[in-house]
């Protein structure tokens, strides 16, 4: 844009000049002629005054008037005002169209400054705009990610809380197992504490009644007795025989029967027990037919007792005892 008003200034000064050069071809061409005397065109008269002496004033014959003058236009004058009217007239054309132009020139320059300041403007709301998107699109990934952090972490403590309560049940679990178990074991240490000492206690009071019984026996005549029960009058808890000595047969039966528990239950049922006595007192087996409760019962006697008294050297039969009894309450 501005080399274009530059260009058009250097024209619009040549046009100017080239418009003076004609005008002033035309004065000099326009140039008029000296004026024809005979034509009777303008005529400047002098005014001559009356000659001295005489009164009327005519003058002297012998002085003849001088020929009138006739002046040429001052057209040179006419000329150089015209050429500097025209070269003020140009000069005042070229300083309106130079101010003209400076006039377009700052319109063009602040009406360009106002485009790049509305440019800059623009861009900047848009770079304005941008950031703030960008920094809303930041704020909302922010976000985002704390949400998911956060739910991370509740999940994250959930599942830590599950894994302690979990543990919690399994180490109250455990420590209940624990604590049946040894209550259990307690309860059966205590159970066979209790079994062991009531069977010594019993095993002690059976070896002091049947060394008790056998000192006593050992002091009796040797003329051995019969059994006192008899199956048929219902006495007593049944009838010994067998090995041919009865009387061993009865010593036998009545420690059994001193370690008997017997209930209801078993009343009237009759049981054969088979014993057999070593050389030393001590039970090497038993057997038991008839009911099963009942013979249970007759066998836990026979163990309570431990030990019974050697038979007799004479009855190498007493070793194998078959004794019969029936519960009677």
């Amino acid at each position: 844009m501005k080399i274009n008003m530059k260009v058009a200034f250097i024209l619009a000064v040549i046009l100017h000049l080239v418009i003076l050069g004609v005008l002033l071809v035309r004065v000099s061409l326009s140039k008029p002629s000296k004026p024809d005397m005979g034509q009777g065109d303008i005529m400047h008269a002098t005014f001559v005054p009356p000659a001295k002496g005489n009164p009327n004033g005519k003058a002297s014959a012998k002085k003849q008037a001088p020929a009138p003058v006739v002046e040429e236009p001052d057209t040179k004058q006419e000329q150089l005002q015209k050429q500097q009217e025209a070269k003020r007239e140009l000069e005042k054309r070229i300083e309106e169209q130079k101010i003209q132009e400076q006039k377009i020139q700052k319109q063009q320059e602040e009406a360009k400054k106002l485009a790049l300041k509305k440019a800059e403007e623009k861009k900047k709301l848009e770079e304005k705009k941008k950031l703030e998107e960008q920094k809303k699109k930041l704020e909302e990934e922010k976000k985002k990610l704390e949400e998911e952090k956060k739910k991370l972490e509740e999940k994250k403590k959930l599942e830590e809380q599950k894994k302690l309560e979990e543990k919690k049940k399994l180490e109250e679990k455990k420590k209940l197992e624990e604590k049946k178990k040894a209550e259990a074991e307690a309860k059966k240490k205590a159970e066979e504490a209790a079994k062991k000492k009531a069977e010594a206690e019993a095993k002690a009071k059976a070896q002091a009644e049947a060394k008790a019984k056998a000192e006593a026996d050992s002091l009796e005549d040797d003329i051995l007795g019969t059994a006192d029960g008899d199956e048929a009058n219902g006495q007593g808890l049944g009838s010994g025989g067998g090995g041919g000595e009865a009387g061993y047969g009865d010593k036998v039966r009545g420690l059994i029967e001193q370690n008997w528990r017997i209930d209801p239950s078993m009343n009237g049922k009759k049981v054969v027990v088979t014993i057999k006595i070593g050389s030393n007192g001590l039970v090497s087996d038993e057997s038991c037919q008839g009911d099963e409760k009942v013979c249970k019962s007759a066998l836990d006697a026979i163990r309570l007792v431990g030990m019974f008294p050697a038979p007799p050297a004479t009855c190498p039969e007493c070793s194998n005892i078959k004794i019969s009894m029936t519960p009677k309450l």
